[in-house]
């Protein structure tokens, strides 16, 4: 849940914006790990919801996108 920005996908309560749901079902896909400036996508994981939101990140966050890089390094 993110309660630092009022641009978050989810409200207060961890549901989503968009469809209602419980955002931690929703994926969040960037459209190039090697270039975040091209933005990316949301979309919800429920059956049936065809929730969808395109996205851009905030690259001027240092502390979030070292956070993002690890989450978006392949397994070893």
């Amino acid at each position: 849940m993110n309660k630092h920005s009022p641009d978050a996908c989810d409200d207060e309560n961890g549901k989503c914006k968009v469809c209602g749901h419980p955002f931690d079902p929703h994926i969040v896909i960037a459209y190039d790990s090697n270039d975040l400036a091209k933005g990316g996508e949301m979309r919800c994981q429920v059956e049936d919801c065809d929730c969808f939101r395109t996205l851009s990140f905030d690259l001027s966050d240092k502390e979030w996108i070292k956070k993002l890089d690890s989450l978006l390094k392949p397994p070893s």
